[in-house]
């Protein structure tokens, strides 16, 4: 990724605040800097995509669905946003045990390459992304977000009973954490 792409990557985030998008607006947002399935490391490819996917984890989605959530969230493209949408993917399934988490927080800690890595404050950032999908009615992971298309993100999010208030409690508790964390500071919009 060049430079400025960098930099549009690292600033673009939709808060959930602002739920007036459609997600096709959303996604044309994401094209200069979106990952093509190509840019995406093979070790992440196996653990979160569908198509490389061993069965072991709960969860896996395409990049598209992936980018969906990202916006849904109201979650950029940084190392916790990351965390987050990946830990509230797994958790809606209903199907991430402790045992899976850890695992799944080692890999990504030891075996995800650099840019990629869970850190201590990433792993944490997981587990409230799990804690809060598995309060959602809705599997993620089974979602075509291909109909939603011309939907905002505030019709999705209700139709997908994803509880915002609750989003929001998470990502308050996430800027008291981590105060000096870029991706933690702009999650929280006045409305």
């Amino acid at each position: 990724m060049n430079f400025p792409e960098q930099n549009l990557a690292e600033d673009w985030h939709v808060p959930i605040c602002e739920g007036g998008k459609t997600l096709k607006e959303v996604l044309k947002e994401m094209q200069p800097f979106k990952l093509k399935p190509n840019d995406v490391p093979f070790i992440i490819k196996l653990m979160e995509n569908p198509k490389y996917h061993f069965g072991f984890f709960p969860g896996a989605v395409s990049l598209l669905n992936h980018d969906c959530i990202h916006a849904i969230l109201g979650r950029g493209v940084l190392p916790k946003d990351e965390a987050f949408v990946i830990g509230f993917t797994m958790g809606s399934t209903k199907k991430m045990t402790k045992l899976k988490s850890k695992i799944f927080l080692f890999i990504a800690k030891y075996l995800y390459p650099e840019g990629y890595k869970f850190k201590e404050e990433e792993a944490w950032v997981f587990k409230m992304g799990a804690i809060a999908g598995s309060k959602c009615p809705a599997n993620l992971s089974k979602v075509d977000f291909r109909w939603f298309n011309n939907w905002t993100l505030e019709e999705i999010r209700k139709k997908l009973l994803i509880d915002v208030d609750f989003l929001r409690l998470c990502y308050i508790l996430e800027k008291k954490r981590f105060p000096e964390s870029r991706e933690s500071d702009r999650l929280i919009c006045t409305i």
